[in-house]
This record gives structure tokens, sequence and C-alpha cells, in this order.
């Protein structure tokens, strides 16, 4: 049986601010926070935090893959395997992601995938699946062969093809069809991004009264319009996006695919709109580069720190979590309670799962990462109250 813990020593990142309290956890579930000298039984093993940061864990809701996996290839063990090494990155939570599938083997790797999931009951959290298509106007690195238009028939294949798994789904909503097929996915509290998307800016109102409650990759794969001649803006996408409140921002936060000036005009939106994304792909947290198959004939090379190309296009990213979290406190500027927020906090609310995890508070799942304040580099990662990982 575990024992009760109180870890001290440490600074809690909290949505409220930094705090240093102790933090008291007993079994999976974090149950209390206590300033450090406040008595209590003497029942608690003390932990000492080694003064480093107790962050939340962070959430991946982009993941394509990692190391020797891509997800979209379903190959057996891709997301037991992974779960195991994610906590080294800072990785609590993610959805395994595919890419836009041939429609004939649609079933049968959602099948796959599902079932690999229900195996992985050890490191990382498997949140359930996010298909990034394939009913896209802009098909980016993904084979346009397989792009599909919406349909309500569509949102019940992909639904049963998952088994109950599908958490969110990436589409271009200008789309015929894409009404149907967003509010017949509503209904199982699917999160929709927009995302491959050339819409007309005025219509972002009418998607998120649809149902559109994220952006997949900000201000990648999302044109603008050339300049006029008036010598007024002309609204884009991306500006229309940033104007509607009830749609957070999905940013791959590498200094490749955002610039970090973009990055820091996002992070002075409310607290609420922005979250942190990899879209990493076979080969991420590989120290040499990695070539693989994206799909057949687009060979893409993964390298660290250059993200992930083929003829020198981008296709997907070689980002980490813990590298995130640390360039969006470079490039925004704000404080680490504010980072927390955008790497774990909102991507929890965005799949419906903050009230059970994403920041450090009463009664949350107790998964959290161990940073030394000196560099932000992980020292331990802990799920359910446990140690997953410790670095050397």
């Amino acid at each position: 049986m575990q024992h009760k813990q109180r870890f001290t020593n440490v600074t809690l990142v909290t949505p409220y601010g930094e705090e240093d309290k102790d933090l008291l956890i007993d079994g999976d579930k974090i149950v209390d926070i206590l300033n450090p000298n406040e008595n209590i039984s003497d029942d608690w093993k003390i932990i000492d935090g080694q003064n480093n940061f107790i962050f939340p864990g962070m959430i991946d809701v982009l993941q394509h893959g990692f190391l020797n996996y891509l997800y979209g290839h379903a190959e057996e063990n891709c997301t037991v395997d992974n779960s195991k090494i994610l906590p080294s990155v800072g990785v609590t939570g993610f959805l395994p992601s595919t890419p836009c599938l041939p429609p004939e083997k649609t079933k049968t790797l959602l099948n796959a995938l599902s079932n690999d999931i229900d195996k992985a009951k050890e490191g990382a959290r498997v949140l359930g699946i996010h298909s990034e298509g394939p009913c896209f106007a802009l098909p980016g690195a993904h084979d346009p062969k397989n792009l599909r238009n919406p349909s309500v028939s569509l949102a019940e294949e992909l639904l049963d093809a998952c088994q109950g798994k599908l958490k969110a789904l990436t589409l271009a909503p200008e789309m015929n069809g894409s009404e149907e097929f967003i509010k017949r996915l509503k209904k199982e509290k699917i999160s929709i991004h927009l995302g491959h998307s050339g819409a007309n800016p005025i219509d972002v109102p009418k998607f998120a009264d649809w149902g559109v409650d994220a952006v997949t990759h900000m201000y990648d794969a999302l044109p603008t319009y050339p300049p006029d001649d008036t010598g007024v803006h002309v609204l884009s996408l991306t500006d229309a996006l940033i104007a509607e409140t009830r749609i957070a921002l999905g940013v791959i936060c590498d200094g490749i695919h955002v610039h970090p000036q973009l990055v820091e005009l996002l992070s002075h939106l409310p607290t609420d709109r922005v979250f942190l994304e990899t879209d990493s792909v076979k080969g991420a947290g590989s120290p040499v580069p990695v070539k693989f198959e994206f799909f057949p004939g687009r060979w893409c090379t993964v390298e660290k720190g250059k993200a992930s190309t083929y003829n020198g296009l981008l296709a997907g990213s070689s980002l980490t979590s813990i590298e995130a979290l640390q360039n969006y406190f470079k490039f925004s500027k704000k404080t680490l309670s504010q980072v927390a927020i955008a790497a774990s906090l909102v991507p929890a609310r965005v799949i419906g799962l903050d009230n059970i995890m994403g920041s450090i508070e009463k009664n949350k799942l107790a998964d959290f990462i161990l940073l030394r304040k000196d560099n932000l580099e992980i020292s331990e990662t802990y799920i359910a109250g446990k140690s997953v990982y410790k670095s050397e």
C-alpha cells in the first residue's frame, strides 16, 4: 500500500501563482496544500523536493509519434512503449494522433490503435485519440489522396472505429457537410479543432456556434489574404480566430512553426485561450536524425531542433513537451504559472478533463513534474502519486 506523502521544500506552480507550500498526496490524488510549518498526523511520508518547482504534468493533445513510432501506422505497442518514455519529457497524458488515413484502412488502423491503448497501463496516461483529418481543405503534409468530405456517416464510422476513444478531431469547417458532422461528434463530447483550413474569416463565429472549440497548430496551414491597395489590413483567418473568445489556440512552440514574436502576441490573450501542443512525429526525442515514411512515397527527416521536413517543407515537429515549456517561458515572458496553464490546464479543459487533471489543485490527480529552478529541466516525474521517471 502506497504511503501518504507530504512534499516539502518545493514551490508549487498553481493556476493562481507560485506558492512556497507543501503538497499532500493520498493515493493517486492531491488532498491538500499546506504551509510548511503546519502540523499534521505522523503517518505521512515526508519527501524533500530539493527546492524544485512542482509543475503540473503536461498534456499533449496533438502527438503523431515519438521515437520509434508513428501512431498513424498503428504498430503493436506504439502507445504502450511511448507511454513509458514520455514522462522523461514531462508528459503525463497525451492523445496519440492520426493523420488523414486511407479510407479503406481507416477502420483497421483505428481499431488497432484503440486496442493498443487498452494495453498501455504504465507511464503517461493515454487519454484518447486525436484524428487530425481526414476532412481538410488544405492537405499540408498529409496525403491528398486520403481527404474525405464530412458527413454524419463518416462521423459514425470514426466513432465506431475508435471504440469510444475519439477525443478530438481536426477539420476544415468550411467544407460542405461540416455542420452536421460537427454536431454529431459534439453529442459524444468530442473536441473539434479547426485546421488545414482556408475558411472565410467572417464565418469563424458560426463555426464556434456549431461546436468548434480549438485550433490545431495556430498559424500553420491557415493561409492569409494578400494585401489590397487600400492601405487597410485585410482580416485574416488567424485574426478572426484570435477574436473568437470561445476558441482555444494550439501552438507548436518550437520557434520554427510560429515566430517567437507571434507566440508572445498570443500570450497576451486571456490565459484560457492558448495551449501548447507538439505535433511531434516519429523520431522526436531522438538525439540523432531519423528518416521515416509518413505515407507511401513521402519521406521525412526529423532532427532535434530543426523540426520535421520533406523537400524543405514542414511535416510535423521534433519538439518535446519540456522543450515547448521552456520555449514558451522564454518567448512569452510570462510567469511560470501562466506557462503551466498553457502546457497543462488548457489542454485538459479542451478535452473535457480539467475537473480531474491539468493543475496543482486539491482533489486533482497527482500527476506532476519536479522542475529544477535554475534551468527548468526535469528532475522527476510523478503519475498518480508514483515516481515514474527520475533524471540521472
